[in-house]
């Protein structure tokens, strides 16, 4: 497969579009989407095939299977899934097995959240286009809690609202940012050992909790 080359708009417009906010929904149902019109498409040119077969005299230089064939490969090879890499909307997720295993590839210490205010049915460990580490907590109810990690001190939080409330507190020697409306906290981030980090919650939370969560994923 092709890589696809991302300059420095474009990356930014991905990361923007792809907060935090259950992200591997949206991921989801875009491999959906794609993997039905990959199949509609390869009906539709199989039946195409089959009525200029049944149209037109048949010789050994056009066959109808092999034009079909040669359609449906092209379509194959723009699939979203390859392994353990996936390439969806135009940007590499690779995949780990946990918290540990993440931290050992990109490069940065995270730690997974002990104590979330919702239910855990689903988790997952990723490296986006190899720019920053992500962690995904999704509740039975559509609740999720999202851990990034820049490489560097850019924000790659992907959540650029604009919230009435902006706190910061020292949490363990580190400034860390609360951002929230009446109370609740929907973003915490900061800057460690030269790298960005941020937690976001679809729900939000009071400083407290906020508070807990961002020295669990500090460790």
């Amino acid at each position: 497969m092709e890589h696809i080359e991302l300059n420095d708009e474009m990356r930014e417009r991905i990361i923007g579009n792809i907060g935090a906010r259950q992200k591997r929904k949206r991921i989801n149902t875009a491999v959906k989407m794609i993997s039905a019109l990959a199949a509609c498409m390869v009906i539709a040119v199989g039946a195409a095939a089959l009525l200029n077969r049944d149209k037109l005299p048949q010789t050994p230089d056009d066959s109808s299977p092999n034009v079909a064939k040669s359609a449906e490969s092209e379509i194959i090879t723009g699939s979203a899934d390859s392994g353990d890499e996936q390439k969806a909307g135009g940007y590499d997720v690779q995949k780990y097995g946990g918290t540990q295993d993440l931290s050992d590839a990109f490069g940065v210490e995270l730690h997974d959240i002990t104590d979330l205010p919702f239910e855990v049915t689903e988790q997952s460990y990723e490296v986006m286009f190899g720019e920053f580490a992500e962690i995904n907590y999704n509740g039975a109810n559509g609740e999720n809690c999202c851990i990034r990690a820049g490489k560097d001190t850019e924000d790659i939080s992907g959540d650029y609202n604009e919230y009435s409330t902006v706190k910061d507190t020292d949490i363990d020697g580190v400034t860390v940012t609360f951002k929230g409306d009446d109370k609740r906290f929907d973003l915490a981030v900061w800057i460690k050992d030269g790298h960005f980090y941020s937690v976001s919650l679809s729900d939000g939370t009071d400083e407290q909790k906020m508070t807990e969560i961002v020295r669990s994923v500090m460790g």
